[in-house]
């Protein structure tokens, strides 16, 4: 047993060395893909201002207990990534957005690093370096690394956890000792998780744990994982503050959380989110790109090595999860973003796969007989998975997946190209933007025709060009989609300034963390009344709210001017805008609100 240990303790130090360098380059990948545009895109609709905004008043109130959005409880997430957010808030002030993006960013590097040192204990470097940096340069993890939410954050402590895991798993096969620190840690970071977005990250680690013991048919193997040990940590961690935000809502907080996020998510599309099964299969190939390219080979590259207990820990992280969310009737594209590193891991082995060969009816038969006469398998788990590896991927079926990523890179170009003609951006960005999409096209063919590593390295270089260029350029740039910033630029232009801000008919969250948290969202009638009787007040109101507001003043005889007009797109509802800024006048005839209501 010594010897072993001794043994272990010297592959882990020969690994060390390779494994830093292999860190280091794929978070110099991170930080390309995730640091431009961090703190000049504009807070975006809604969620992202919803949670920035919960944080900021954090700070500004000293209530780090019960996140709130104005006076209502914000109880769609624990509170674990408000205080993450307000803590970089009052290190780096609360009004920049950038301050709330931090701990996404830094999850988003977390998340890649941790990819890549987990898949370098059983991979070579370079397939290692390829799988974070797959994961870093995917579309949905660049994103979510630019958002001031849960999700980057989350799927970092995700992989964290099923690091550990695997490494427990690992130690307790041969036999040896596994130290009580790999419990500690794992149901540490387990509880993290969970106080960022609930029960996730247990549910990826059971689900993980059942479909190896389908397999293995072992429980020994789990007994380092100490349970009673986890109940404890998990309690410890947990239970304070959700004992603490009960008091303090009575109750209210967790009924909220519970019937009001998790069970409607689970019997109903939640906020018109909803979509039909395999939503997510079909849109992995814009998702994980450019990983996505790999996907196809990967699960042929592995169908006769599936039982390899690497292989299978990878398969039981991401098929029972993914088989989870797709019967879930509530659908978002980052929803699957946890399972995209054991994702990277299986398409950084199909980078280096070849096609599989036409398959004739004799070579097929073959196969058949072949796995006839191997041991049968007594769940129904295991059954499923025999016939998923008998099934296959057939070549033209690999062949049309590469030929669809391909068409996908230009789709990308010209989507971000018509966003910045529609939006008013910087249409020069977007054109860079077109130009590395294609080349990741061009990259993907070359690499199909001969899978040579330089194709994958131009590949990843131009989707990493793609990335910097929509973050760094064009997001930024869309003036159309920044109405909350440009109706801040022009409240900030009036002399006097206004002492209350009204609006009606515009409520997006981003208005409420730029202007203040004191800006009053009302429907138009209350917002004609508080009007009148707000000295020094100024109403932002909307196109199709004005018809109600103008005939409350009319009727109590508020005189009104309009003092600037801002047009721009709502993305959030998807409409066009035109937003009036009202302010009494008593020296102006009433018949002039008669004018702007026929107008």
């Amino acid at each position: 047993m010594r010897q072993l240990l001794e043994a272990n303790s010297i592959t882990d130090l020969s690994r060390r060395g390779p494994m830093m360098m292999a860190v280091f380059v794929v978070l110099m990948a991170g930080l390309l893909c995730f640091l431009p545009g961090q703190s000049s895109i504009a807070p975006m609709d809604r969620d992202e201002a919803r949670f920035a905004q919960s944080s900021k008043q954090m700070v500004t109130t000293g209530d780090y207990i019960t996140p709130r959005f104005q006076q209502d409880l914000r109880a769609k997430k624990p509170v674990g990534i408000y205080w993450m957010q307000s803590a970089a808030a009052s290190l780096f002030g609360v009004d920049n957005i950038a301050s709330y993006r931090l701990p996404s960013l830094i999850g988003g590097l977390l998340a890649v690093a941790a990819v890549t040192i987990l898949a370098s204990f059983f991979m070579p470097p370079f397939q290692a370096i390829l799988s974070g940096v797959l994961l870093a340069s995917s579309l949905v993890m660049m994103v979510e690394s630019h958002l001031a939410k849960t999700d980057a954050m989350l799927t970092a402590l995700v992989i964290i956890q099923q690091g550990i895991f695997w490494r427990i798993l690992n130690i307790a096969r041969t036999g040896a000792y596994v130290s009580g620190k790999y419990a500690v840690m794992f149901w540490g970071v387990m509880a993290l998780a969970i106080l960022v977005k609930g029960p996730i990250a247990p549910l990826i680690a059971l689900l993980t744990g059942l479909t190896i013991l389908a397999f293995e048919r072992r429980l020994d193997i789990f007994k380092p994982l100490r349970p009673i040990l986890g109940l404890v940590i998990l309690t410890s961690l947990v239970l304070p503050w959700v004992l603490m935000v009960t008091s303090a809502t009575d109750g209210a907080f967790l009924n909220i959380a519970i019937k009001g996020d998790l069970v409607n998510k689970l019997q109903s599309g939640q906020e018109s989110h909803g979509a039909p099964p395999l939503t997510y299969l079909m849109l992995v190939v814009i998702t994980f790109w450019p990983g996505s390219l790999f996907i196809a080979r990967g699960i042929t590259a592995i169908r006769n090595q599936w039982r390899d207990p690497n292989i299978l820990f990878c398969l039981g992280w991401i098929v029972p999860f993914w088989v989870v969310l797709e019967l879930t009737p509530t659908k978002l594209p980052h929803y699957n973003l946890p399972v995209f590193a054991a994702l990277a891991i299986l398409c950084s082995i199909g980078a280096f796969a070849t096609l599989p060969p036409p398959t004739s009816k004799s070579t097929k038969s073959k196969e058949e007989n072949q796995d006839k006469t191997k041991p049968s398998t007594t769940t129904f788990l295991a059954k499923a998975f025999d016939y998923i590896r008998m099934m296959s991927l057939p070549r033209s079926l690999v062949l049309a997946w590469e030929y669809l990523f391909m068409a996908i890179g230009p789709v990308l170009g010209v989507v971000v190209l018509y966003a910045a003609s529609f939006a008013q951006g910087s249409r020069a960005m977007a054109g860079v933007a077109l130009l590395a999409s294609i080349i990741v096209s061009i990259g993907a063919f070359w690499w199909q025709r001969g899978g040579s590593m330089r194709a994958i390295g131009v590949m990843i270089t131009a989707a990493i060009g793609f990335h910097m260029a929509l973050m760094g350029g064009v997001m930024p740039s869309l003036d159309k989609i920044r109405v909350s910033p440009r109706l801040h630029a022009e409240i900030a232009t009036l002399d006097p300034a206004p002492d209350v801000i009204i609006a009606a008919g515009y409520h997006e969250p981003s208005l409420v963390f730029i202007q203040g948290t004191d800006t009053l969202l009302f429907p138009p009638i209350d917002a004609a009344l508080a009007l009148a009787e707000a000295d020094g007040s100024l109403a932002l109101v909307e196109s199709r709210a004005q018809n109600d507001f103008l005939k409350t003043a009319e009727a109590i005889g508020l005189k009104l001017e309009v003092v600037a007009t801002v047009k721009g797109h709502n993305i959030s509802r998807g409409q066009n805008v035109s937003i009036d800024l009202y302010r009494p006048n008593p020296g102006l005839a009433s018949k002039t609100q008669q004018n702007n209501t026929n107008n």
